[in-house]
Formats: structure tokens, sequence, C-alpha cells
């Protein structure tokens, strides 16, 4: 396995979650019960998580480049970012025995290698390799099988205008026949987003006004899907399936067709390859979200991080933008003090809760002891089966009110301790921005900025 030239070893984990929308319902094959495990893993070999793609509500019938976050964990391996991809199981990665050595010649080429956490395999011999083959065409049998049944099914629910899915655009609801049926206020509402995004071109000050008249707050990402639904239409054209009359129209096929001429008009794309180093660990302090990154450009870019539930909502009074090289600059004259602080106040609670557990356990041995005796008593006629069955009851009752002390899995205060004891800064500024985000999601887990941009607490992993 390759390993980084610099003063620190860094072992960087890819993990990846997929999960189909039927296995969603299956208990072990959530997305938080995947995560969970392939988090705990790295963790328990050390290894720092470079990145957690998950691929969610995608079958392992779908096209790799149709899994998008599986394609960005790919692009990750193309640019050396990647020393291990970690798997819950070998059918959560695909199904499929050509996929399979496409994916293994990238791979090799990248020196990255693979492991599942709940299945052992080897492909270091022919017998390994032969293995995995077989459970690749079983896995990939299986999936053909289930996908032919799923796709009659479902070709006949949209042939006859039924759902297949439990979720609906904004302005319609499931009835009981399980077809999509108008909900008049809400097909209103749409009507008059359609007609003022189409008058102003705009879907900020679209989504603005929508909150002021009506109290409804859609997100950018929410209305410009809206936009952009051939439901409101009455057509149903998802996954090669199409029906002209799926369901009652809400807008007119010539006024969508208008729409999807401005959006094409109007589109921006956020360019690719920008990189934000907080993005996840970066929180507003006054309304709990996470901040968002943008970035500006005069001479040289200048990284910033803002609140979207003021900017998009207007539902947080945190107005100001915080700038990257700020936070970074923070975090260097601080990181120390900050972390010998979390560290005393983790042995402090560490001492409190050792203590509820020592005074636990006495209690529930002293309260056990008791009923021991009175069984002796009972047995050898010393007291009589009313006052067993008295007694008996006072000390179950207590057991059973006795509080259960507290067990919290302490933080890991190793790496960052490693970090500190060797020249943190200069190390740093020789890291790429994706190596630096790497590095303070693998030691820190929050950083809380309030709206006067103070940073008013941070927490470490």
């Amino acid at each position: 396995m390759k390993k980084k030239t610099n003063d620190i070893t860094l072992i960087r984990a890819a993990l990846y979650v997929r999960v189909s929308a039927e296995e969603q319902k299956i208990k072990g094959l959530s997305l938080e019960a995947q995560q969970e495990r392939l988090e705990t893993y790295a963790k328990e070999h050390g290894w720092i998580i470079q990145g957690i793609y998950i691929d969610a509500a995608k079958t392992a019938r779908k096209n790799l480049n149709k899994r998008t976050e599986f394609q960005k964990m790919l692009e990750a391996v193309k640019n050396d970012e990647v020393d291990i991809l970690l798997f819950c199981r070998l059918d959560r990665w695909f199904r499929s025995v050509s996929d399979y050595y496409k994916i293994m010649e990238i791979l090799e080429k990248h020196n990255c290698e693979w492991k599942t956490t709940d299945e052992e395999y080897d492909s270091s011999t022919a017998n390994g390799r032969l293995y995995i083959n077989v459970k690749l065409s079983i896995a990939q049998n299986e999936a053909d099988i289930c996908g032919e049944r799923i796709d009659v099914v479902f070709d006949s629910k949209i042939a006859h205008g039924t759902v297949i899915s439990g979720s609906c655009p904004f302005g319609f609801q499931i009835n009981k026949e399980k077809r999509l049926e108008i909900i008049p206020e809400a097909a209103l509402i749409v009507q008059d987003a359609f007609n003022y995004f189409e008058s102003g071109v705009s879907q900020l000050s679209t989504v603005k006004y929508i909150r002021e008249k009506y109290g409804i707050n859609w997100c950018i990402g929410t209305f410009r899907r809206m936009l952009h639904e051939k439901l409101y239409t009455g057509i149903y054209e998802r996954g090669g399936r199409y029906n002209s009359n799926f369901c009652p129209p809400i807008i007119s096929k010539e006024q969508f067709d208008r729409v999807q001429i401005l959006l094409k008009k109007n589109a921006r794309h956020a360019p690719s390859g920008r990189i934000y180093i907080f993005t996840s660990i970066l929180k507003c302090a006054e309304c709990q979200h996470n901040m968002v990154g943008r970035m500006s450009y005069k001479k040289q870019p200048i990284y910033y991080y803002r609140c979207n539930q003021h900017f998009h909502r207007g539902q947080c009074n945190h107005k100001k933008e915080i700038r990257e090289d700020y936070i970074e600059t923070w975090l260097f004259n601080n990181l120390e003090t900050e972390f010998k602080k979390a560290k005393m106040n983790w042995e402090i609670t560490s001492a409190k809760h050792e203590r509820q557990y020592s005074t636990f356990s006495r209690d529930k041995t002293g309260l056990k002891r008791k009923l021991t005796k009175l069984k002796e008593l009972y047995v050898n006629d010393l007291i009589d089966i009313e006052t067993y069955k008295k007694d008996y009851q006072i000390y179950t009752a207590a057991l059973k009110q006795l509080p259960e002390p507290v067990i919290e899995t302490p933080p890991n205060f190793s790496a960052l301790e490693q970090l500190l004891k060797k020249d943190f800064k200069n190390i740093y500024n020789t890291l790429s921005r994706e190596e630096k985000r790497t590095l303070w999601r693998t030691v820190i887990n929050e950083i809380q900025v309030d709206s006067e941009n103070n940073i008013t607490s941070i927490s470490f992993g």
C-alpha cells in the first residue's frame, strides 16, 4: 500500500456506501448502518478517511457511470488521493464480473487496494480470484432476475398511471388508487411560481416571492427541480418509461417548454475542482446548519463560508461571511490551547462518569447481596413468605430504579497529538487543498461560528 512521503504517514481510505430503494427497508443495509460500520473499521485501523461516497437508492444493476458518488470516488483514485477503498460487502460495490475487472485495472494502475468489512477476499491467489468471480457471477444473476421482475411490474404501473414510489412533486398527492391527484391550493402556488419565474427569469427572486406571499420556504435546489419536473404537464418520462397521460396537468406543455428554454439561457454551472477546506465541519452557531463555501476571484482566489439559511431562506440572522484564511490563522494560533482544554474537559467528564459507574456498581452489588440474604432467611424459616415477598419487591424495585451510568466513547486525541508534536504549520503548507480538507476532517468534528464571525467552539474527533 502506498504511503505519503512527508513527515506524517497517511493511509487514506475512501468509504463507499450503496443501497437500493428496496434495500433501504432491510435492517443492516441502511445507509447509516453501512457508514457507521465503515467509519468504525477505518478508525480502528488508524486510517485517514479521505471521503465518504454515498449512492442512495442506486441499484447494483445501474450502470457505473450513473452512480455519481462512485464516479467521484474513482476520480479521487485516478488523482492518487486514495490508498484503499472500503465497503461492507462486495455486492455494495457492483454485481458484474466485467465491471470488476475494468475497475481493477484502474486500481492497480494507481496502486490502490480494496477491502470489505463483512467478508474476506484474497485476490493474490488463483483460488481467491476464482472465489471472487463466482461471488460476482451469482450476485449478477440475482440482480438480473430481480431487475427483470421489477421492470415488468414498474412498466405496468406507469402504463396504468399508478405511482411506483411514495413521493410526489409539490402540488400533487397520492390518492387511494395510488394515482397522482392535484391539490388545488398547492397547484395555484406552482402556477404562480412558474409565471413569476417566466416574467423575471430569476430562481432566487421567485423563491423569495413565494416565501413572502405564501410562507412556503423552498430552497433554490428544490425550485430548480420543480422547474424541470415534467409531471407538472401530466407526462411521465423516466428510466425509459413514458406515459403522456400519467396524471392531470398543473402547467401547460407550452409554458413548460418556454421555461426550459429560459433555464438553458440562464444556466449557471459551478466551476469544477473547487475544494472548500472546511466543508462539513464549519457550522453556524445561530441555527446549527452547515456553512457553505463560495469563492471570489480578484488577483487570486479568496474562499468564504456563509450561512445559506440566511442568504437563501432568510431564517437566520447570520449575515456575515467568514474567510477561509481567517479560520486557518485562528486554528494555528489556538489549536493547541483548544486541544488541551478539550482534553482536560474530557478527563474531568471521564472521571465523573467513573465515579458514577463506581457508585452504580456498589449500589447494585449491595442490593443483590441483600436479595441473596433475604432468600437465605426465607429458606431457613427465619422470615415468613409475606415478609419475603414484601422485601423482595422493595429490593427489586430499587434495582430497577438505579440510574444507568453514562458510557461515552473517548475522542480520538492521538492523531492531533501526533500533529502537534511535529512542525505542523510547515507540513500543512506543503499539502494540497484536498489533503488539507482531509487532515482537518480527521482531527476536528465541528467548528462553530457565530453571527459576528467569532469562532465560539471547536470539538475534536
